[in-house]
């Protein structure tokens, strides 16, 4: 009494366990190697295939002509004069309004007002 008897059909069973294990290769404990961290290239694909599948559609498709466009840098929030450096290269940059408040980027909403 007390004892339960378990049965193990298909993946689950010892059979098919055993199975799996002699197929595996065989590594002793300490010697696995730790996972390689991915490069550069292989994290920007990664990247974009991530935006692909949630929003279907493809970051990198160039939206006049389609082809692939590459990645050449990425800017971070506090980067505000390279923001400014090549808006002005593009002849997109505005100057602020005369007397206008600017946040600055470390700055929190709730605390500017």
């Amino acid at each position: 009494m007390g004892d339960h008897l378990i049965r193990y059909y298909g993946w689950y069973s010892n059979k098919k366990r055993g199975q799996r294990a002699k197929r595996r290769p065989s590594t002793p404990e300490g010697n696995v190697a730790p996972p390689c961290p991915p490069s550069a290239r292989e994290a920007r694909k990664r990247w974009a295939a991530l935006i692909k599948q949630v929003y279907e559609i493809n970051p990198l498709a160039c939206p006049k002509c389609s082809s692939e466009m590459k990645i050449i840098a990425f800017i971070e929030r506090r980067q505000t004069e390279v923001v400014e450096k090549i808006l002005r290269h593009c002849g997109l940059w505005e100057e602020p309004p005369a007397g206008t408040h600017l946040q600055s980027p470390t700055q929190r909403w709730d605390e500017a007002v």
